[in-house]
């Protein structure tokens, strides 16, 4: 298992120490899931945090009509930190996986364990629920915009979604009717 992206991930957001580096990695596993696995359903707890190395995740619920809606895409190199599972509250959230996935997980009663005993893992913990709050903030921003201005939004932040995911679930995401979204499509 290769540490070294996640590591410079966690160090640019707080100063590690080697101690907590090497105690880190000897509680990291490596995971591997298939295309449409499910990580979570709604109404589990979450007990891990994920480092997606390679692939797609994406968290969706169903509203009380049984209409799917996706509300956060993760991508290689990105940091998966639920605030529900940090605070063992069961997820509203699926968490699926959408491509072939390598991921690099750290139980939540590891980092708690970790947080007892290095200081600086309360500044890694501040500054993912902070990050976590700053995602929330962009995902509600872009379903402001106009629906025109969304698509160009998230194809100019977010190529690779619009190679990985299918159209009906990147309209969901944008809140827009997918033959709106194929017309925007079709445009560029």
């Amino acid at each position: 298992m290769n540490t070294e992206r996640l590591i410079k991930s966690l160090a640019a957001q707080a100063d590690l120490s080697t101690e907590l580096i090497t105690n880190l990695e000897e509680k990291l596993k490596e995971e591997y899931y298939k295309t449409h696995q499910i990580l979570h359903a709604a109404g589990q707890q979450e007990n891990r945090i994920y480092f997606l190395e390679k692939g797609l995740m994406r968290n969706y619920y169903y509203d009380h009509h049984g209409n799917e809606h996706t509300v956060r895409f993760w991508e290689a190199d990105d940091l998966f930190f639920s605030y529900q599972g940090y605070y063992a509250v069961p997820s509203y959230f699926y968490t699926e996986i959408m491509e072939a996935s390598t991921l690099i997980t750290l139980s939540y009663v590891a980092l708690h364990e970790l947080d007892s005993k290095y200081s600086e893992v309360a500044t890694l913990i501040k500054n993912m629920l902070l990050r976590y709050q700053q995602e929330e903030y962009e995902i509600q921003k872009l379903i402001a915009l106009p629906p025109e201005e969304r698509y160009i939004t998230l194809r100019t932040k977010s190529p690779n979604i619009f190679k990985k995911a299918p159209a009906r679930i990147i309209a969901s995401y944008l809140h827009l009717t997918r033959e709106t979204l194929t017309r925007y499509i079709g445009r560029n």
